[in-house]
């Protein structure tokens, strides 16, 4: 049904054309203009690559779109974005260009600044809880740019988020914490999703909200039909709350408990 509805979309609402432009860029960046290092093996390229697509599935494909009439494909998109494309990108950058950053010391100490644990965990949650605020939330579906900063916010914390879990420096003990934290601090937001028994986001249900929502991501000019609007309104939004509360904690705790598990065979080598 909704892969027919989404029919009535145009390609390059379907498609971010931009985003994909900017990866690709990223991409030749990374191949040919990035200090080259004899070191780096050829899986890290694969795996740095891997994130830019896990990047693109979630911020310039249909998903998008899909987000914006099923909350619980919009919390998919978060989990893309935030838990799994990060520590690929991380895993796969080459080192060489952060040692010359750190080389600065402006940057050096701003750089130090912000991966602090304390920092790193303050910012993104404070992103994650900040953009999911309803009438933040509200207000961002209907402004196509807005909405586009909030996810990039949540993308850039989210890097910020698992620079103190791949790190070399971490210790088991301050690893184990970093990661119990993170844990906890994912249970609120999918709680108040799965418990809700009222419509939490306007933008899912009123009308009006609804049609401003998916018309943002039109091309100049182009409207939806009052029956394509209709049609695109099936899904229960309190069910779809639920769903994405369960989908965000499930998510949070296996990539975390994986990370987790991961990070202290390392360690104990």
């Amino acid at each position: 049904m909704l892969d027919i509805m989404l029919e009535e979309f145009p390609f390059s609402s379907l498609w971010n054309s931009g985003i994909f432009l900017f990866l690709a860029f990223t991409v030749i960046i990374y191949l040919f203009i990035l200090p080259q290092e004899k070191d780096h093996p050829l899986w890290k390229q694969i795996v740095f690559f891997l994130g830019l697509v896990v990047v693109f599935i979630g911020a310039a494909s249909p998903l998008n779109i899909i987000g914006r009439i099923q909350f619980s494909a919009h919390i998919i998109q978060v989990v893309l974005l935030v838990l799994i494309a990060p520590p690929l990108l991380i895993i796969g950058m080459k080192r060489k260009i952060i040692v010359l950053a750190l080389q600065v010391k402006f940057l050096a100490k701003l750089i130090n600044f912000i991966i602090k644990p304390y920092c790193t965990i303050g910012l993104f949650f404070l992103a994650l809880y900040g953009y999911h605020h309803p009438p933040i939330f509200d207000q961002a579906r209907v402004d196509l740019y807005g909405n586009y900063l909030y996810l990039f916010l949540l993308f850039i914390t989210g890097i910020l988020l698992w620079i103190p879990i791949i790190s070399k420096k971490a210790t088991l003990k301050s690893t184990t914490m970093y990661h119990l934290i993170c844990m906890a601090l994912i249970l609120p937001l999918g709680g108040i999703l799965v418990l809700s028994k009222e419509i939490l986001y306007q933008a899912y249900t009123d009308l009006t909200t609804f049609t401003q929502a998916l018309e943002v991501c039109l091309p100049a000019g182009e409207t939806l039909s009052p029956e394509l609007v209709l049609l695109l309104l099936p899904f229960e939004p309190v069910a779809e709350q639920h769903i994405g509360g369960i989908v965000w904690i499930i998510s949070g705790l296996i990539i975390l408990m994986i990370s987790l598990f991961a990070k202290r065979r390392m360690i104990t080598k």
